[in-house]
């Protein structure tokens, strides 16, 4: 392995695992402590144990401080974990997350993240189709390096866990309301108890409504950011016999909610790199047609963290159509999933089987303005299925676990583009572009299938070799294949199909569909055909497919310094596969695949449960060599310079970690969380804006930081509650975040600031947890801030705006 701790950090970061180790033990002869901390069960290693003899480093949420932080979504998790970001693109809504610096900041729904997402044990492998899951929730795990052994796939930065509330065989009903600001009501609800002796069975919903917009439109009187969410999960336990057992999991998600519009900034008109440089900033870039035309921008942002601009509406000038293209989704989520467990004595025999169905239209506006610069409808149909077979078992020394693996999806999507105003479009004409002037694109169509295959086998030990030493083993077989193929599809305005046969001689018309081929190797390279009788066969769907094969693996240590002192060490590797640019398949060039990336990591770390079980104490500090790191570069095609995908081919991150839990005294519970990280590229020519096709100008983009990966954040949770007589109890809790700035992508323009969100409630309920009554804020201090940013495509930089403070009340009864 090629050395992946930078001196200055490996000193540093030893020396504070000394210190951590020397306080653990100093705080073990505190005084007597009023209450021990509950002890955690997590599942991280797909079996079950104490989070504080797990050998890597895990973040858990019970279902109740869950729903005390008001985590409604896999997004707001991140808020209370360090080390972890979730965003939305700017052009498509897609979610991108990111641990420790891994992430892959790429907006096409087909892309896999470096994050694995796991919903009772099944792999969800886009981001995409991971909204509106999070309800009647028992715990989230998030899992924080690389997950190679036990999960495998796309989990070079880590994972998240998410695992409902099972059926048990006791009767228990309950329902949660919520309303507050925005006009937001939510209802949550279950009923679980036995149907007979042999089954028993949770049903529980989520519904989130809001009639008011929560964005503000700086062009005239209009509203974005209503919700409209539905959810239903029914979960069925069957006892087959003494040693066999069933669990069904069937469930549906509807999301009808409006999407985030962007909030234009001080920036440049990006499209138009390639023709004008340097850059025109925002504060002097015209509306390319209408009344407003050389006046100032009015959609300029204002400072205010509600302000955006969007557009509702386009009516083709060709055809009289008019499109609904005002920032909103129309996704439709239903599956089912069946885990069997046969105990065979010494052993078990566990299988799990998932299968989900994705359908999705969902409109989104990137440029931040009123006018129509870069908007866009996707259209997805995705299914998924996976089968996991395992056989366990367990003796006093050693805890064994074997699988088998196997996962197919086939997605088909549809991008309609609506860009009449652009620099493509009409905005050609007064900024003199003349390779569109004449012929401008009004609308741009992509459609693209994809299947993916993957296979695996695996194994893990965990071996006591003596009392107070464990020794970790896990290793991973995979073999995983991706099939794509896609085109440009000529849009009925046919103006595509203008452009195309003005510039090549080409007859192509409304219908056809296909990829010009810019690529000099290829037998149907467009400027070897022009002028001849075969200049078609220049426009053809591009078919393409790629295939890994990877071993990965794992390998820990555990040492038992006391009952209440652990200390570990693993070294661990993963990979992500490789894949396409989805969401633009306009040249062959820009399609060119990219290759998987991959992680090996060093991982130390220590955990303490200190001051008589009251309080515990972990630290982890971490050194990553990362390899071929997906990201976002420049395509430089006979267009233009437009988006595509690259491999870094070198990187390295460097970390630590702390955090706490702590009850000082009866009834008052302390949270506090730290990250550190330092990321660097180390070797990358990345390809410069000043590039003309079919020249390719490289820079050496070396030194640089990683995207989404702050150097600090660091969060603290407190929650306080006592007795007021014999039936009732007061609670009031609080909690802070802190997000150093950051950047946002691959150029220097999408730098984020650092910001602190505070969170507050009190309540009050009644001592036999019958009932609750909750009075809650969050972003109580109204903090402007904006967790992504981004620049490029046709349009101005924009930022992607956090929530403005928003308050409410939450009343909730069990019966």
């Amino acid at each position: 392995m090629k050395k992946i701790m930078s001196k200055g950090f490996e000193k540093n970061a030893l020396l504070s695992a000394v210190s951590v180790a020397s306080l653990s033990l100093g705080l073990v002869s505190l005084a007597d402590a009023a209450q021990v901390l509950e002890e955690i069960v997590v599942t991280a290693q797909k079996h079950a144990q104490s989070i504080n003899d797990v050998g890597i480093t895990v973040n858990a949420f019970s279902g109740e401080v869950i729903k005390d932080l008001g985590v409604a979504s896999a997004e707001d998790i991140a808020q209370f974990t360090p080390g972890l970001t979730v965003n939305e693109t700017a052009a498509t809504g897609v979610p991108l997350y990111t641990i420790r610096g891994i992430g892959f900041q790429d907006y096409s729904t087909a892309a896999s993240s470096t994050v694995g997402l796991y919903f009772d044990e099944v792999a969800i492998p886009y981001t995409v189709m991971s909204r509106g899951v999070v309800f009647d929730v028992e715990r989230i795990e998030v899992l924080k390096g690389p997950q190679g052994d036990l999960y495998g796939r796309n989990t070079t930065a880590g994972q998240i866990n998410f695992i409902s509330k099972k059926p048990t065989e006791e009767f228990a009903a309950g329902v949660t309301a919520s309303y507050g600001r925005f006009d937001q009501l939510d209802l949550e609800g279950f009923i679980n108890g036995s149907l007979s002796d042999a089954l028993q069975a949770r049903v529980a919903f989520k519904t989130s409504q809001s009639s008011e917009g929560w964005q503000k439109s700086q062009t005239r009187n209009d509203e974005l950011g209503e919700k409209d969410t539905n959810a239903i999960r029914a979960m069925f336990n069957f006892n087959l016999s003494d040693t066999l057992s069933a669990l069904l999991n069937l469930h549906y998600v509807e999301d009808q909610s409006d999407n985030k519009a962007n909030t234009a900034y001080n920036g440049t008109l990006s499209g138009l790199a390639e023709f004008n440089n340097p850059y025109t900033p925002l504060e002097n870039y015209f509306l390319p047609t209408g009344s407003n035309f050389g006046e100032t921008p009015p959609w300029y942002s204002t400072g205010d963290n509600r302000a955006a601009d969007w557009t509702n509406s386009y009516t083709s000038p060709v055809t009289g159509k008019t499109w609904d293209i005002r920032p909103q989704r129309d996704n439709e989520l239903k599956g089912l999933s069946l885990k069997l467990e046969w105990d065979l004595g010494n052993m078990t025999l566990t299988s799990i089987t998932g299968y989900d169905d994705f359908e999705r239209q969902e409109s989104n506006d990137w440029d931040g303005g009123f006018f129509n610069d870069s908007s866009n409808i996707n259209t997805t149909d995705l299914q998924v299925f996976s089968q996991e077979l395992r056989l366990s078992g367990q003796t006093d020394k050693l805890l064994w676990i074997a699988g088998l693996y196997y996962s197919e999806d086939e997605m088909d999507e549809y991008y309609h583009y609506f860009m009449s105003d652009s620099v493509f479009g009409l905005g050609s004409i007064p900024w003199g572009v003349g390779l569109f002037a004449g012929t401008p694109i009004l609308e741009l169509d992509t459609k693209y299938s994809q299947e993916t295959e993957s296979q695996a086998v695996f194994g893990h030990v965990e071996w006591q070799f003596t009392d107070k030493m464990r020794l970790t083993v896990g290793l991973r077989y995979t073999e995983e294949e991706r099939d794509w193929q896609g085109c440009t599809f000529v849009a009925n305005d046919g103006s595509l199909a203008g452009f195309l046969n003005a510039q090549f001689g080409t007859t192509v018309g409304a219908g056809d569909c296909g990829t010009i081929d810019d690529d000099p190797n290829s037998p149907t390279y467009i400027f070897a055909l022009i002028g001849g009788p075969n200049v078609n066969d220049a426009f053809h769907v591009y078919k393409d497919s790629i295939s890994t094969e990877k071993w990965m693996g794992k390998l820990g240590i555990d040492y038992a310094i006391t009952e209440d002192l652990l200390v570990y060490a693993t070294y661990s590797n993963a990979f992500k596969s490789g894949g396409f640019n989805g969401a633009n398949s306009n040249t062959t060039l820009q399609l060119k695949p990219y290759k998987e990336e991959e992680v090996t990591a060093l991982e130390i770390g220590i955990k303490s449960t200190l001051l008589d079980g009251s309080m515990q104490m972990n630290f982890a500090a971490f050194w990553y060599d990362y390899e071929d790191k997906q990201e976002q570069d420049l395509a430089v095609a006979f267009v233009g310079n437009i988006g595509g995908l690259t491999n870094v081919p070198e990187s390295r991150i460097n970390g630590a970690e702390l955090d706490m839990q702590w009850v000082p005294l009866e009834g008052l519970t302390i949270n506090l969380g730290v990250a550190y990280l330092d990321t660097l590229v180390e070797k990358w020519n990345a390809t410069s804006n000043t590039s003309v096709w079919p020249t390719i100008v490289t820079f050496d983009a070396s030194g640089r930081e990683l995207a989404q990966s702050p150097e600090w954040t660091y969060n603290a949770m407190a929650h306080y509650e006592w007795a007021l007589g014999d039936a009732l109890m007061m609670e009031v809790g609080a909690d802070f975040n802190f997000t150093d700035e950051t950047s946002g992508g691959a150029k220097p323009e999408d730098a984020t600031d650092d910001y602190s969100i505070y969170n507050a409630r009190i309540g009050i309920k009644d001592v036999d947890g019958k009932w609750r009554a909750l009075l809650w804020g969050r972003n109580i201090t109204d903090e402007d801030y904006y967790p992504a940013a981004y620049a490029g495509g046709n349009g101005p930089y924009v930022r992607s705006m956090g929530m403005p403070v928003t308050y409410g009340v939450t009343v909730n009864y069990n019966f």
